[in-house]
């Protein structure tokens, strides 16, 4: 499965020490549904990304700049965890340029969210029933990789590109990969979600 990131607009908190600046936020919320992502909505059940957050040598870094690097999992300066609310994540913020404008930065309010960028495992999603709001399916993201997350200053809703939503679609099972035909879809509760898939990557 491909690299995805999702953002979560949530300001972080930040405390200091002496000399020391920390910062805590949350990556992502369980089960809150995302905007539009390109013809479905989506939400995180908890425990989804656990396991990633335990084993991963998870990077944190300032809008997704690995020239940004704020902290990392196996030198103990990032940490990271899930509780009931979501994914959490705590930086000792360097005593570096970036880190210094940053600890400044959200003190003021300037910094808006958080992002993470993540792979689903194999298995690791399903399709729900439509959302009530806006008619459209709902992605469910039961166990994901969790590889990077950090600090944004303004964290947007991205789109899914359209090979990805045909792979997303491919991959929950409700899809024939070996013909464009969208008569070739078998029956599903969310048989709109592999409709609205296909028809954004332009197949008519």
């Amino acid at each position: 499965m491909k690299t995805e990131r999702r953002n979560l607009a949530l300001p972080a908190e930040v405390r200091a020490e002496g000399d020391a600046v920390t910062m805590r936020g949350y990556a992502y919320r369980f089960n809150e549904l995302s905007h539009n992502l390109g013809g479905f909505r989506e939400r995180i059940i908890p425990g989804a990304g656990a396991d990633a957050l335990r084993a991963n040598d998870v990077l944190a870094t300032f809008n997704h700049d690995m020239n940004n690097v704020l902290g990392r999992a196996s030198s103990g300066t990032l940490r990271t965890g899930e509780d009931a609310e979501g994914g959490w994540y705590e930086i000792d913020l360097p005593n570096t340029t970036t880190g210094r404008d940053l600890a400044e930065l959200l003190k003021r309010g300037d910094v808006r969210g958080s992002s993470f960028t993540f792979r689903v495992n194999d298995g690791g999603q399903r399709v729900h029933d439509e959302d009530e709001e806006t008619g459209l399916p709902i992605r469910e993201i039961t166990s994901m990789d969790v590889v990077e997350l950090g600090p944004v200053l303004n964290p947007a809703y991205p789109t899914t590109d359209a090979a990805l939503s045909r792979s997303i679609a491919l991959t929950l099972g409700i899809a024939d990969d070996t013909t464009d035909s969208r008569e070739s879809v078998p029956f599903h509760p969310a048989r709109d979600l592999v409709r609205a898939l296909l028809h954004k990557g332009g197949v008519q």
